[in-house]
Formats: structure tokens, sequence, C-alpha cells
């Protein structure tokens, strides 16, 4: 329910200049399985099912529904938005766990998917990269989902179990522009626009490459439990 002028709700209408839907619809596509979570950015949509794979729908003008590169003839046919689930097929030898959506319209939209299997934790991300929040090399799109390489298959010594462990990412969220990460570790670590303060680094420089979030004096010794994303806001508490 809400706005669907870009097929965000996932309802198959074409057109969909249907501009919003004001109670729950059911979504009409049948999925190849149950669906676990669900993350909404201001104009596309993700679903991560049961089986480990994922679908999305909405806008694409940015190609944050991480289906795949276009093609020449979808570019020329201006193929902006998906009003149908569709599967993301470049992670399907990957296992999602969980995804975040974050942003929208023309500057913007982009996605951070979770994968997980024996040997570790993976980020990837896709989308409008301007702004940094796809957490790669450089403040560039990415046209399908790539690893965030900094953040994933993470270890350490685990000295009750007495062998390395993988460390798990424990929550993730989206902002307008920027993204967060919380590992099972408890700490946090934040990228992207920061014209706000948004990435509580102590300066409103932006960056692409994720930086570990200082608790104040207070709550140096706490470990961090979770962490939530506004458009232009952060917040993480223990």
């Amino acid at each position: 329910m809400g706005d669907n002028s870009h097929g965000q709700l996932g309802l198959g209408k074409e057109p969909v200049e249907m501009p919003r839907c004001d109670e729950p619809t059911l979504i009409p596509a049948k999925l190849p399985a149950k669906a676990k979570r669900a993350a909404c950015g201001a104009a596309h949509s993700v679903v991560v099912l049961e089986d480990g794979s994922c679908m999305s729908f909405g806008d694409d003008r940015n190609l944050q529904l991480g289906l795949r590169p276009m093609t020449i003839k979808e570019m020329k046919s201006k193929i902006t938005r998906r009003s149908t689930p569709q599967p993301v097929e470049l992670l399907r030898k990957r296992r999602v766990v969980d995804v975040a959506c974050g942003g929208g319209g023309v500057e913007g939209g982009h996605t951070i998917f979770l994968t997980r299997d024996d040997e570790g934790d993976e980020l990837y991300g896709c989308g409008y990269g301007r702004w940094g929040a796809l957490g790669g090399k450089a403040y560039t799109h990415i046209d399908e989902p790539k690893a965030i390489s900094t953040l994933s298959k993470l270890r350490q010594w685990d000295e009750t179990q007495k062998r390395v462990v993988n460390i798990r990412v424990q929550a993730l969220a989206c902002g307008e522009r920027h993204t967060a990460v919380l590992l099972a570790s408890g700490n946090a670590f934040v990228w992207g626009w920061n014209d706000h303060g948004q990435l509580g680094t102590g300066s409103l420089a932006g960056t692409h490459t994720p930086q570990l979030v200082k608790s104040p004096p207070e709550l140096r010794f706490a470990i961090l439990k979770g962490l939530a994303c506004g458009p232009n806001s952060t917040a993480v508490w223990s």
C-alpha cells in the first residue's frame, strides 16, 4: 500500500500510472518460496525468500534492483521500472539472508544485500553510487550486486571455542544516501553521504569506505545491539 508511481508495490499493473494504493493489497505474483524479509526504498522494494533467493521490483533508473547489467535493447527501450517481482539472478549462487534499501528518485536508489554461507557473511551493493553509499572503492554507480570487500567474510579468534570463527552481520540499514551495518561483535560501520553528520564521524565529510562508529565516552565499553537509519540520520543502541 502507498505510492506506486514506479511499480514499487509489485501489483503488476501496466502502465503503473496508478499513483497509490490506500489499503493493503495482496501482490498477485506467485513467489517461488515464502517471504522471509522485505525492505523498501523511496521507490523500490526487495523481498528475501526462505530458500535464500530474492525478488526486486519498482524504480530501476539507477539499477538498484540488482537484476543484471542493462542490454543495449533495454537501454534503447528505456526500461526503468518493474511492476512485478523479478528474481535477482546475479545472486542465485548465494544465499541471501537480509536486505536494506535506500534512496530513490533521479539521483538516488541503492540496495545492500547480505549473503551467508559456511565461509562467512558477505555484503553486496548496487545502484546509485555518487554519494558513496555502496561501500565500494570509489564514488561510482554499480549496475550489478558487487561485494563490499572490507566487510565481507570477516573472522576473529574465539577464546571460548579456541578457534577462528566467522563474524556475522547482525543488522543493516540504509538511509537516503548512506548505509550502516552492525556486526555481531558489537561494532557498527557507516558510510555514504554525510552533509547532516549522519555518519557520526565528527565531521561533515562523506566517505565511500566503511567507518567504525565510535561510541561516546560513557558507552565506550558497551556492545551495540541494534541500529536504524532515517533519510538523513542514524541511530544505534546498546
